[in-house]
């Protein structure tokens, strides 16, 4: 009976951080508002989920078991991001930048200002450790990666192909510089992003880390 009881009150606190996060996004949101709302005190919440990324990456882990398809929704969500066509509007705006009429270079510049500004921030580094430790389940971790990155990055890759197409690259591997390209992007600051270090830049490091990117980019990849 104790165990049920115990159960019960688990899933209640799931249940009400799911609308906290998703009202307040995780950096909103606190413990003391998932324990008010429950009806129970901090200290009863923390006996159940000894912190708030604990207690996030249990309700990824939930969601993905009961409702696969409401998991990208839920961590759009918890982020602050809205979502046109099941991907941040970001990730769309971010495409319309990549026009292969234009000059590369300037057209690579703004797409990399956009990406860190919009992309290396404390929210999403924050959603992003969340689904690395609820990835533990490799399913979970596969379904991530191919409602997210996956579909991000074909809708990169379809600008490379134009632009190799109308003579500004090389021939190569479309899906491949799409990759090396968020690279060279992220090889600077990732690490120290997701370590909570450095969880955002401002302008003067993005243009210096987007500047260095384009350089080794177009050296390797530009048509001679």
């Amino acid at each position: 009976m104790a165990r049920q009881k115990s159960d019960v009150k688990r899933d209640l606190f799931l249940k009400v951080a799911k609308e906290v996060f998703q009202e307040l996004s995780f950096g909103g949101a606190s413990m003391d508002e998932i324990a008010a709302k429950a009806g129970s005190s901090k200290a009863t919440l923390y006996r159940y989920f000894e912190s708030k990324d604990a207690l996030y990456s249990e309700l990824i882990s939930k969601i993905a078991a009961e409702r696969e398809n409401q998991v990208m929704t839920f961590l759009y969500k918890s982020i602050g991001v809205s979502v046109t066509n099941d991907l941040p509007k970001e990730v769309i705006d971010a495409t319309f930048i990549l026009d292969p009429d234009q000059d590369v270079e300037i057209t690579l510049r703004k797409f990399g200002k956009y990406v860190l500004k919009f992309f290396h921030t404390p929210n999403r580094f924050a959603a992003t450790r969340m689904v690395i430790a609820a990835s533990a389940n490799p399913e979970i971790g596969k379904m991530f990666y191919e409602q997210g990155p996956v579909k991000a990055l074909k809708l990169v890759e379809q600008y490379y192909a134009s632009a190799i197409e109308a003579g500004h690259f090389r021939r190569a591997n479309p899906s491949i510089m799409a990759l090396h390209f968020r690279g060279l992007l992220e090889s600077e600051v990732l690490e120290l992003g997701l370590l909570n270090i450095k969880p955002d830049l401002n302008d003067e490091e993005i243009e210096g880390i987007v500047d260095r990117a384009v350089d080794v980019f177009l050296r390797a990849y530009k048509a001679q």
